[in-house]
């Protein structure tokens, strides 16, 4: 898809062929983020030490990112998904808020007002944002602070030679940055918001209330249903209960102990919680509506 992507963009002098390029490499940025994701969880090959240099390649030249800061935070989501002052995915103000827990305290007129609107600026705007604030200031920040350099620096340092070098070559900066944004966009749009459906929309729990390993798994986790595209679009990761279950399993494992696992549920009556994804995805971003909505008026949103 890198291959293609810049093919079209490069070869051609029809914008819309350049267009299509940009889109191409946007989502295949977005699919590094899948890839590299797994390889953090240490079931890309099941060495950890290559998985952790497959997910440093995949994340620095595919995503501008930091692999380690990562792994730090995504740890902390699994052990509590959707815990307030545990989750680190609920920490999400002043962009976003997924919650009306999370920004009941809200006091200023110009957070309320960017939170009433923020379901229609979620993707692509705020997704953007984040993405830039990552790429451009938290991951380097946190590469100098834990002396990764020589590692996880030479792959941001590829990345930009890659795009400025190769791919953008011939433009101007203006244009070259323009292009750079288009494709950011569209990359953490794809997998931001498609991360999001997975929990979401779901209520927490109290920083004080403690739950099992499944209990977290069947009340803060969503499945979206299988078939052969919502797979490949989601990386496998539409099996968000069985991958919170099983974080080191395969994730094209997880189709075939779904039915196991839905048995264990019927069997201790826990509810498996399984969605369409464009219902999923309705539902997404109406939480962010009422939220934001909640947010605006000074209220708690249940």
């Amino acid at each position: 898809m890198h291959v293609l992507g810049a093919y079209l963009f490069m070869a051609y002098d029809s914008m819309m062929l350049k267009a299509l390029g940009l889109f191409v490499l946007g989502v295949v940025q977005g699919r590094c983020g899948w890839l590299m994701h797994e390889g953090g969880h240490y079931s890309l090959t099941g060495n950890i030490k290559v998985d952790r240099t497959i997910q440093e390649i995949l994340y620095g030249v595919g995503c501008g990112m930091s692999a380690a800061w990562w792994r730090n935070q995504h740890n902390k989501h699994h052990a509590t998904p959707q815990k307030l002052k545990h989750d680190v995915d609920l920490d999400t103000l002043p962009l976003m808020s997924f919650n009306a827990l999370c920004s009941q305290r809200v006091k200023s007129p110009i957070l309320k007002l960017w939170l009433r609107y923020q379901a229609y600026l979620f993707a692509p705007v705020s997704c953007l944002l984040v993405a830039l604030g990552w790429q451009y200031y938290l991951h380097p920040r946190h590469i100098l602070r834990t002396k990764r350099l020589s590692t996880e620096g030479v792959w941001l340092a590829v990345r930009h030679l890659l795009m400025y070098g190769v791919l953008f070559t011939g433009m101007s900066w203006t244009n070259a940055f323009l292009c750079h944004i288009l494709y950011t966009c569209m990359g953490s749009s794809y997998i931001f918001v498609n991360f999001s459906l997975s929990h979401t929309h779901l209520p927490v729990s109290n920083a004080d209330e403690y739950l099992h390993w499944v209990e977290y798994s069947a009340h803060h986790t969503t499945n979206i249903c299988s078939n052969p595209l919502v797979d490949w679009w989601m990386a496998y990761l539409n099996f968000q209960i069985e991958h919170h279950l099983f974080p080191g399993m395969p994730q094209f494992r997880h189709p075939i102990v779904s039915p196991r696992v839905k048995k264990l549920f019927a069997k201790h009556g826990l509810h498996y919680d399984e969605r369409p994804y464009f219902t999923c995805l309705w539902q997404t971003f109406n939480n962010l509506d009422e939220v934001g909505k909640a947010a605006s008026e000074g209220k708690k949103h249940e």
